[in-house]
């Protein structure tokens, strides 16, 4: 059995343009790391709140992926507000609602989980028995829905599948 690695959540989705229709064609599981994006789908941050405390961002709001500045968007924020209607209308967690948003991928084995606390991974555990209903997962899908770079997938990609050299030099 082989499987993929791919950081995968609901604010990373770019795999979707290549990763995934790669795997589904040859039969390859995913494994998606960083389920969570660093701690942002899990209902902690707050707009134009830098973290400070006992948290990844709280003690480095400039670490790594999860770079506060980087992730403070509008387009975040979109996700974030709908993942928390869909946790409070479904009673879930809005770390739960990630999780059982990225199980449900055709493609995903099983996330892999960097929970901190025996609670956070109990909270976690319990995803694998959730299915979020079609109603929620499609408004999910639609406000994280990955926004294709003009580069390789837009007009600047289009036009280079056209190009030829012609003349001398």
């Amino acid at each position: 059995p082989v499987s993929l690695q791919p950081q995968y959540n609901l604010l990373t989705r770019q795999i979707e343009l290549e990763v995934v229709p790669a795997a589904t064609e040859y039969g390859l599981g995913m494994m998606p790391w960083s389920p969570l994006a660093g701690g942002w789908l899990s209902g902690k941050y707050r707009r134009d709140e830098v973290p400070s405390g006992a948290t990844r961002l709280g003690e480095n709001p400039h670490r790594g992926m999860e770079d506060y500045d980087r992730r403070n968007t509008e387009a975040t924020w979109s996700v974030l507000d709908v993942a928390a209607q869909v946790a409070d209308e479904t009673g879930l967690t809005m770390a739960q609602v990630a999780l059982a948003w990225l199980a449900d991928r055709p493609q995903v084995t099983a996330p892999i989980l960097g929970n901190r606390t025996i609670e956070q991974l109990s909270a976690s555990l319990v995803v694998g028995d959730l299915h979020l209903d079609p109603e929620h997962t499609a408004r999910l899908d639609a406000v994280s829905a990955p926004v294709l770079p003009d580069y390789p997938y837009g007009e600047l990609g289009i036009q280079q599948r056209h190009r030829k050299l012609t003349g001398g030099r």
